[in-house]
């Protein structure tokens, strides 16, 4: 079905609650409604079948518009449509809740609720998700107005201490524990062994980047958004990079997507290595960590060679890439991939067949492809369940329309099916690569770009090693973004993983937790800094000069 007619469906369906309908660009479809029609569009839209909520932009249009605005954003193939609800810019204005309908919308909610202050009426956990502790009541970081001294720590209230409740025990997991590798707060009820309830409480690595890409250029925020994650911030540059693009109506050399495609498979592997590792050691198999870590030095290596970098590769440029693919690079690929692919099938067969590790996986945290449909499930963690859900086919962005991949998917929807839909991905992967560098497209690898972005909105999505990730991004005509809303897929995995949790022996989750390759820093979304003495808070120039006078001192 096109995209054309997917909108147009999605038009029909919502056309009962339609105050307004607009296509801001080809692929999208904008509906105004009112607040209180907000469950029922959405429930349409569930009932038909259309699309998945991919996330929910929260906005502040200013003093002098006087309105705040949520954006709930429905993705379809390429086809995205966007419920838009006007809200007045006072302390707590209401908005129904969907997560009954959506359950991943509460994750969303609550980060509407802290960031913008808008109050989320029904949703089931209305406490702080991302905040710290003592984070003032009554600010909110995402409006305009917001001032920096507003962030004075206030007393953080003081929560109940993990303990038994009747003939339960809540079972508290980090933030900092011997199972996680990056900090988060997980709370588990159980009776015995038995888990019976989970819920979690992010915030423990927060850039506040959303907020510092509107005080930054164009050209600035790439090396921001890079730093996102380490794994794949690749990915994240691309998305950023597509979305200004779009903006600006440049059209990107053949030759520099051919080579962000080349990149982001690399990357792919890079990053499944890592999880394969990371996995292992949680099960107990610190053979498989170690070999899988070493093999994933070939594939670093690799893109040190074409990038410079290691981790964050820094190869695109707003209108293409920094680096191009010479005949010495592309013997490098070769070699290395025929290395990597005799290991990944090798790993595949291990992960499918070791007696021991098929303990910790096989039956373990199974999730039906209507659970995945209803947890808004999204990369290899959807794939493994049938959900046949990828950007990359869904919405060719990029090179892949002329270097598509394949998709792997598997039925049994456990953590089993997890580790091989990962692995034959990698082998996919592999080939696609192959492919690309056989076949370069001729020609330069960077265009011209202007300094200022037309006025504007637009949305990004690409598929990351762990799912979609979702950029909004809006344009004042200027040299900033006025908004730049970011979505990582480990927001949206999270919530199958808590629920699936239940009725699993507390034993089973450093492996539920693994099993969807999270990733904490991606989701995180502000923090405070404060001096050593006092509670002074610091701004970024601050920081900035701080950062220099300290790690100038060595040298």
């Amino acid at each position: 079905m096109t995209t054309d007619i997917h909108l147009k469906r999605a038009g029909e369906i919502l056309a009962p609650f339609a105050k307004g309908t607009n296509n801001p660009e080809a692929n999208r479809l904008d509906v105004q409604i009112a607040a209180s029609d907000l469950p029922n569009a959405v429930s349409a839209l569930s009932d038909a079948s259309w699309g998945f909520l991919s996330a929910i932009t929260g906005m502040d249009l200013g003093v002098e518009a006087n309105e705040l605005e949520a954006l709930y954003h429905f993705c379809e193939g390429a086809a995205v449509t966007t419920l838009r609800v006007h809200l007045p810019r006072v302390d707590c204005p209401e908005i129904p809740s969907i997560s009954d309908k959506i359950p991943v919308a509460s994750f969303f909610e609550r980060e509407l609720g802290e960031m913008l202050g808008v109050k989320v009426v029904g949703t089931p956990d209305p406490s702080r998700l991302f905040l710290p502790d003592d984070w003032p009541v009554g600010v909110y970081p995402m409006r305009q107005d917001f001032k920096l001294e507003q962030a004075a720590p206030i007393e953080p209230q003081k929560t109940p201490e993990p303990g038994r409740i009747g003939n339960k025990f809540i079972i508290p997991i980090g933030p900092q524990h011997p199972a996680l590798k990056e900090p988060g707060h997980f709370e588990f009820a159980v009776d015995g062994e038995i888990i019976t309830g989970a819920r979690m409480r992010l915030g423990y690595v927060h850039r506040g980047i959303e907020k510092a890409t509107e005080v930054r250029n164009w050209i600035q925020n790439l090396y921001l958004l890079e730093r996102i994650c380490g794994i794949c911030s690749h990915t994240h540059t691309s998305a950023y990079c597509q979305g200004v693009e779009q903006l600006a109506q440049v059209e990107v050399p053949q030759r520099a997507l051919a080579i962000r495609e080349l990149v982001a498979g690399l990357e792919r592997i890079h990053s499944h290595l890592l999880w394969l590792g990371v996995s292992a050691h949680e099960a107990g198999f610190d053979t498989l960590f170690m070999y899988s870590w070493r093999d994933r030095e070939t594939v670093m290596d690799l893109l040190e060679e074409i990038t410079g970098n290691r981790v964050n590769y820094s190869i695109c440029v707003l209108g293409g890439v920094k680096q191009d693919i010479n005949a010495e690079n592309s013997a490098s690929i070769h070699k290395a991939l025929d290395f990597l692919e005799e290991r990944i099938r090798y790993y595949l067969h291990i992960v499918t067949s070791d007696t021991s590790f098929l303990q910790r996986t096989r039956g373990i945290g199974t999730m039906s492809l209507e659970e995945a449909k209803r947890f808004g499930a999204l990369g290899p963690t959807a794939r493994a369940s049938g959900l046949k859900r990828d950007v990359r086919l869904d919405a060719p962005y990029g090179a892949y329309k002329h270097f598509p991949v394949s998709m792997v998917t598997d039925e049994r929807g456990d953590l089993e099916a997890r580790f091989a839909v990962r692995m034959k991905e990698l082998l996919v992967t592999c080939s696609t690569i192959r492919t690309i560098v056989d076949n370069m497209p001729a020609g330069e690898i960077a265009t011209r770009f202007p300094r200022k972005i037309p006025a504007g909105e637009t949305v990004s999505r690409v598929e990351a090693p762990r799912g979609e990730v979702f950029y909004f991004i809006k344009s004042g005509g200027g040299e900033s973004p006025t908004r730049l809303k970011i979505r990582t897929p480990s927001l949206c995995n999270w919530t199958s993983v808590l629920n699936k949790a239940v009725g699993h022996q507390l034993a089973d989750v450093p492996m539920l937790i693994a099993g969807m390759d999270p990733c904490f820093s991606c989701n995180d979304r502000m923090v405070t800094v404060r001096g050593k003495n006092g509670s002074n808070t610091m701004t970024w120039s601050e920081l900035r000069e701080y950062g220099i006078k300290k790690y100038g001192q060595g040298r």
